[in-house]
């Protein structure tokens, strides 16, 4: 596997790596436990479980699908009665909801938590116990105890001694002790995900499971990358020990991420038995008649699933960088769709020639400029005609426009393949430029140098090659040991009007000019954009879930029903 990722070209540092399955990481997990046990949090009951009867092994409910078969070995799901540890999350119901106002930008994220968390209204009583005269504290969602009538659920102690007067209406139970041998125990697959966070900073632990300094300064995770599947179970629980964990003055902080990207998935085909609801590698199908068979004769499904092993829908990331290279590939993913939808792994789509075709072009358009400057002129833009310098104008404009589009898309709505849109009309408008404007032209090489410095987190191979061909600029370095390019102050002067860029679930569509007053209203920007000929014409009769305003990068996103 560090040879594939090595391959895509990601950068990790490998002294960091966390072997969850080892000993010195899973006791720090088992430390944790144990603080929930004494705290009276952690609890065994009994439990109706999903049953693989193959693989003898509890599922969960995503590992069951819709026709009630196992994810893996595809039997049926049983329902079974078995003993199961629980966290009592319940207890922190109302601090975890309450904090969610403190997370502005978990978009989508918060309603899904809120309701899985639910309601957190209620009343206390103070009801006196007639035996000792002691008050016992209850809270209740329930207004018939009010009346007076209350259950209290007593945990018997395995020694068989219960150390309470019980009334002559209920009997102590017998044989209520279960042998551990006969207990199936277990954790949730993901209990551990917040300690693995922190667990991963910091490699060398003594005594606790994390260094508090070390912890405080490394934590809140400044960004949380998974799918929306995981709003209500790695994030809850992750949201849920960090609270725990404050409590238990591990570290300082009680929530473990400030910003949320909720990437979708990239989906294989899918082939599995129509019958029994198995899944086939390709290997196992007979593709050479109409329609795709398994080789045993049985008809199969054909859809399209998360890749997984075992689905076998996974795909070698070193057979498409052998075919396609490692730069295309890249490119392709974060150019096929924005990051928080599904991909469709297809690469006979527009999406792979309109990145080839891009890096083309870059090489194209860096080999032009060496020619035009293979005589070692150095610029002189007193050279330069009326209608050469106007263009040189609009090139200065184009470069600031897209380092600050694109800088906004690297650190805020992280809308990559906008970012790539973006530098591709800035290659076009280098591509159109004149010989005098290539020659002379300092805007022209000053936006180069720029788009090569953009590309190079996204293509790092094709741009360090790129940087090398534009020796000509005079500029030492690698590509990836430049600073970030920045917008000119200049162009950043106060204008009357802003053109705001308005999307339509996430796709450009136009712009409208607003005054700069109300360019950080949402409410009047949607107001003007609707009257205006891009709103007439792209919003007169769509409804509209939601506007999403970037005031800082002058864009408004409509989200609408499809």
């Amino acid at each position: 596997m560090r040879g594939q990722l090595d391959d895509l070209g990601l950068c990790f540092n490998w002294d960091r790596e966390v072997t969850t399955c080892l000993p010195d990481y899973y006791k720090w997990t088992q430390y944790l436990f144990i603080k929930l046990f004494e705290s009276g949090l952690a609890y065994q009951k009994e439990a109706v479980v999903n049953w693989d009867p193959v693989d003898q092994t509890v599922l969960a409910d995503e590992q069951v699908d819709e026709s009630g078969r196992s994810w893996r070995s595809g039997a049926l799901v049983e329902q079974k009665l078995l003993t199961q540890w629980f966290i009592k999350t319940t207890n922190y119901a109302k601090p975890l909801l309450d904090a969610l106002e403190e997370l502005p930008e978990w978009y989508g994220v918060k309603a899904m938590q809120a309701n899985w968390i639910g309601e957190c209204t209620g009343c206390y009583f103070d009801y006196r116990l007639k035996v000792n005269l002691y008050f016992l504290l209850c809270f209740t969602l329930l207004l018939f105890l009010v009346l007076g009538i209350l259950c209290v659920r007593i945990s018997l102690p395995p020694t068989g001694k219960l150390h309470a007067c019980l009334s002559g209406r209920m009997t102590q139970p017998k044989n209520y002790v279960i042998p551990s041998s006969e207990i199936e125990n277990g954790l949730n697959m993901y209990f551990g995900l917040f300690l693995k966070i922190i667990f991963n900073r910091i490699k060398f632990l003594l005594f606790r499971p994390f260094r508090r300094h070390l912890a405080d300064h490394w934590l809140p995770v400044d960004v949380y990358i998974g799918g929306k599947e995981h709003a209500v179970m790695h994030l809850y629980y992750a949201r849920f020990l960090s609270h725990f964990c404050r409590d238990q003055g591990l570290v300082a902080h009680r929530e473990p991420f400030r910003k949320l990207l909720v990437q979708g998935l990239i989906k294989g085909q899918t082939f599995k038995l129509a019958d029994g609801g198995q899944y086939l590698r390709k290997e196992e199908i007979d593709f050479t008649g109409k329609e795709p068979v398994a080789l045993s004769g049985g008809p199969v499904e054909v859809t399209w699933e998360k890749m997984s092993k075992s689905k076998h829908n996974g795909l070698d990331p070193q057979e498409v960088v052998q075919q396609y290279g490692v730069d295309t590939v890249r490119l392709y993913i974060l150019y096929a769709a924005p990051p928080e939808q599904d991909i469709l792994w297809n690469v006979k789509t527009d999406a792979l020639p309109g990145v080839l075709r891009w890096q083309s072009r870059l090489w194209q358009l860096v080999t032009k400029l060496r020619g035009a400057r293979e005589l070692g002129d150095v610029p002189n833009p007193s050279l330069l005609k009326k209608k050469e310098l106007a263009e040189a104008k609009k090139i200065w404009e184009n470069k600031n426009y897209a380092i600050q589009e694109v800088t906004a898309h690297f650190t805020e709505d992280f809308l990559f393949n906008a970012a790539i849109s973006r530098l591709m009309g800035l290659t076009n408008t280098l591509t159109s430029a004149q010989v005098g404007v290539l020659q002379h032209s300092v805007e022209f090489e000053e936006a180069l140098a720029a788009l090569v410095l953009m590309t190079a987190p996204m293509a790092p191979h094709l741009a360090s090659e790129l940087w090398a061909g534009c020796s000509v600029l005079l500029r030492g370095g690698e590509v990836l040991q430049q600073s970030w390019p920045i917008v000119d102050p200049q162009y950043l002067e106060v204008p009357d009007f802003v053109e705001v860029s308005v999307l339509i679930n996430n796709k450009p569509c136009g712009k409208v000019a607003v005054p700069l007053q109300v360019s950080k209203d949402v409410s009047r920007v949607q107001h003007l954009v609707l009257e205006s000929a891009v709103g007439q014409k792209h919003l007169s009769e769509r409804s509209i879930k939601r506007a999403i305003l970037s005031p800082r990068t002058a864009l408004i996103n409509f989200l609408v029903e499809e």
